[in-house]
């Protein structure tokens, strides 16, 4: 059977998906490590595939290996013991923060799968993973600088102010463009404000010019705007309001509060991506009502601010471009020094240079230029969170508070003179004792901050309560998220309107409504109901709230377990102990100095930018980071020169082993022509089982498009996109090491993944649904070659 590349690594990577799977559920019903750490012959048949990862990637890395001995996994099984007891599935909305739980197995799985597919390889020849960034084709291969170029510049969303305009904010375009100062008589004395004015131009979809609206906000009104819609949106995830900023060290004073109208048009400009509240009557009356044109004065301010910002992109672009040319111009050099990172021991040989090199200037050019590939790119992204973002002066502002209340001089101290393990080991019995089986420190501290949010959860509770008035539909409500679910038993995938009238509905939990309770809920999903949908709709943000606070009930009661100190004391051994030798051999506490040193340079480096000019501010921070490179190069040296536990020898050893184990695969190659056959898939099924495969190809195409669409309209900050990517540019072009590397782009993290899982239905946001919402296509064939394949994948494994 013909296969082409995509369509020969999707079949493979579904029937390892259908095992794995399997496997998945069943461990997590059981909760038992010995079947994957202490395997037995009765227990490889249920585990095949975790069992193999877990024997050759978890329990092999380096910090691990004692874990054994150290009872660590014991005491894991019985932290997994006591959050098996945890009410995790009851009666829960979808949008609740148990998307975040589904979420992360979703990508556990993924990356499980994807090291699976990985390590097993086919006689049938070369695999293919779609590639959307590179039109199909595979990354490696791209000599000519031509394809370089355009492959770095797919970052062309990175800054917020790019990002935000390519999404439209729902219809609205918004600026704060300028400030001005009104007085006002108090009592006796009078007193002047500052009010921003705002320019919002309405974006028609036939495209037709809107004139501009204009609007002046005193500070205080931004944050009552913040209160108005966390009361109309109580279960969205609003931005805070910016601290006002201080000035005193402005070179540019002319430009009256400029640094906090960046701060509200970017915390503008986020509330507008929230299609809710984009839509809303609160945010549109603050952004419309009592409009005024702009004096002459205002303009002329206003064109120079303008000015200004067009500055600090254009700057933007051009440290950018920059970096991507400084990176064509170092490729072939770097491509010396991927390449041997390629080959067995490669990484390995790298390091051996490093320890035995004691400056800079000794290193082989190909490392040489490394770090000067390292120097420009820490370089932009400390131009880029500092000077550029409309979030640089938060940052600044973080910055230098942080920096100010580190003790730099006590910490340098303690390390150069005690042992850091018994320290910190200390530290860590004083947090977690129980004296008298009391609650311990951590726990009271993890009591206290959770307390804070539980008073915020209640009184958004509370307000909702009293808007619905209805304490039988409400008690319903609440009872729900305190109710298990049956087994087997899941919640439908429907929209809020429907999964709560289905929850109203259930007589499995109290107190069963009345008739008249049913009539009046029982139309919201009825055009011109709109009482019935108005109650309904609350109901289900009340149910979202609920539901938030049991999770932080069932979270306390786990912290307040004994077992998670113990948990955490073990992990603090297995991997601090090792490391706190090797860094206390190198001298960490002279480094913690360096670090003092470097973050007091940077600080005075952007407090010589001006405000207003913000041109030719690169070189600058270029400059910061070479004058620094030294010592942090000598702290590296230091760290492998003096590691005689030869504890990083054997983590490169670790990671090169990867490497190698992603190019070589296990052992023998499998044959799924000869799999196919022997499971009694007949020729006359061909054309079925190749229709499934193409089904697989455009389901997970279809995944990618989202992904990539989501990961698109989430370049809310300006360096996580450069960051991904300058890793992609220095990773070892290896064929096999880029297509993982593609395929695990998608598994990566963060926290909006659980509102894109329901956004489809809820309209609560204008990202695209997460990935994982789609539905996998019904296959018949391929199920039927599973067992074979894994049969045959277990024999080559057990050599």
């Amino acid at each position: 059977m013909e296969l082409n590349p995509q369509q020969l690594h999707y079949f493979k990577r579904e029937l390892i998906s259908q095992q794995l799977q399997g496997e998945i559920s069943s461990i997590r019903r059981s909760t038992e490590l010995s079947s994957l750490v202490k395997p037995t012959a009765e227990t490889s048949k249920d585990y095949p595939f975790l069992q193999y990862l877990t024997q050759n990637f978890v329990l092999e890395f380096p910090l691990l290996r004692d874990g054994n001995e150290k009872g660590f996994f014991e005491k894991l099984q019985a932290f997994l013991d006591e959050y098996s007891k945890l009410k995790l599935d009851t009666y829960a909305p979808k949008s609740s923060k148990d998307s975040q739980r589904r979420v992360l197995w979703y990508k556990v799985q993924k990356l499980l799968i994807i090291s699976l597919c990985a390590s097993i390889k086919t006689v049938q020849g070369n695999e293919e993973s779609i590639n959307l960034l590179s039109g199909g084709e595979p990354l490696a291969g791209d000599d000519d600088d031509e394809k370089l170029v355009s492959r770095l510049k797919m970052t062309s969303l990175e800054s917020e102010e790019n990002c935000l305009e390519w999404l439209g904010c729902n219809g609205l375009k918004l600026n704060v463009v300028t400030t001005r100062d009104v007085s006002e008589v108090r009592t006796v004395r009078q007193h002047v404000h500052t009010e921003f004015i705002i320019e919002t131009k309405l974006i028609m979809v036939d495209g037709s010019d809107v004139p501009p609206v204009y609007v002046a906000r005193r500070h205080g009104q931004f944050r009552q705007l913040r209160e108005d819609l966390k009361k109309a949106f109580p279960t969205l995830e609003l931005p805070g309001i910016p601290s006002k900023a201080h000035d005193a060290n402005s070179k540019a004073q002319h430009l009256h509060r400029e640094k906090d109208r960046i701060m509200l048009r970017s915390f503008l400009r986020r509330l507008s991506a929230e299609t809710d509240v984009a839509n809303s009557d609160i945010f549109r009356d603050f952004l419309m009502n009592d409009s005024f044109p702009l004096s002459a004065e205002e303009q002329q301010d206003a064109d120079q601010r303008l000015k200004m910002d067009e500055n600090r992109i254009n700057e933007e672009r051009r440290f950018r471009a920059q970096v991507d040319k400084k990176i064509v111009e170092l490729d072939g050099l770097l491509d010396m020094l991927k390449k041997q990172i390629m080959e067995p021991n490669g990484l390995l040989q790298v390091f051996e240079v490093i320890k035995k090199t004691e400056t800079i200037d000794q290193l082989p050019l190909e490392l040489r230029k490394a770090i000067e590939w390292g120097r420009i790119n820490f370089a932009f992204v400390l131009h880029t969170q500092f000077v550029t973002s409309d979030r640089s002066v938060e940052n600044v502002a973080n910055l230098k508070r942080t920096h100010s209340l580190m003790p730099y001089r006590t910490i340098a101290q303690i390390l150069r003179l005690s042992n850091p393990f018994s320290m910190v080991k200390g530290v860590l019995d004083l947090f977690l004792a129980q004296p008298f089986g009391g609650k311990s420190l951590f726990q009271r501290i993890m009591l206290t901050n959770m307390s804070e949010q539980s008073k915020e959860l209640t009184k958004d509770i509370q307000e909702l309560e009293a808007k619905i008035n209805d304490p039988p539909l409400c008690l319903k409500i609440a009872n729900a998220v305190q109710t298990e679910l049956p087994p087997g038993v899941t919640l439908g995938k429907t929209t809020p309107i429907t999964e709560t009238l289905q929850l109203l509905k259930n007589s499995n939990i109290e107190p069963v409504l009345t008739p008249e309770q049913i009539i009046k809920v029982a139309f919201a999903n009825q055009p011109g109901k709109l009482e019935a949908r108005v109650l309904v709709e609350s109901l289900y943000k009340l149910w979202v709230l609920y539901a938030r606070k049991q999770e932080q009930e069932v979270l306390m009661s786990l912290v307040f377990q004994g077992v998670t100190g113990e948990i955490i004391k073990d992990l603090f051994a297995i991997f601090y102990e090792p490391l706190a030798q090797v860094y206390k051999a190198a001298n960490i506490g002279e480094t913690i100095g360096h670090v003092s040193t470097f973050v007091n340079d940077l600080i005075q480096v952007i407090d010589a930018m001006d405000v207003q000019d913000v041109t030719n501010t690169a070189q600058p921070f270029i400059d910061l980071v070479q004058r620094h490179e030294d010592r942090f190069y000598q702290f590296v040296h230091n760290v492998h020169a003096q590691d005689k536990s030869k504890l990083f020898d054997n983590l490169l050893g670790y990671v090169d082993k990867l490497f190698s184990f992603v190019s070589n695969g296990i052992p023998t190659k499998i044959d799924l022509d000869q799999i196919v056959a022997q499971a009694g898939i007949s020729v006359a099924e061909y054309p079925a089982l190749k229709s499934e495969i193409d089904q697989l190809c455009a389901y997970h195409r279809s995944r990618k498009e989202r992904h990539l669409e989501r990961k698109r309209q989430k370049l809310m900050s300006t360096t996580d996109a450069a960051d991904s990517q300058e890793i992609f540019d220095f990773l070892p072009e290896n064929k096999e090491v880029m297509g993982v590397l593609n395929d695990m782009a998608e598994i990566e993290y963060d926290s909006d993944d659980e509102q894109s899982i329901t956004s489809g239905s809820s309209g609560s946001s204008n990202l695209v649904a997460h990935e994982m919402t789609l539905r996998p296509p019904q296959l018949q064939i391929i199920p039927r070659i599973a067992p074979t394949f894994v049969e045959h994948v277990q024999q080559i494994m057990k050599k």
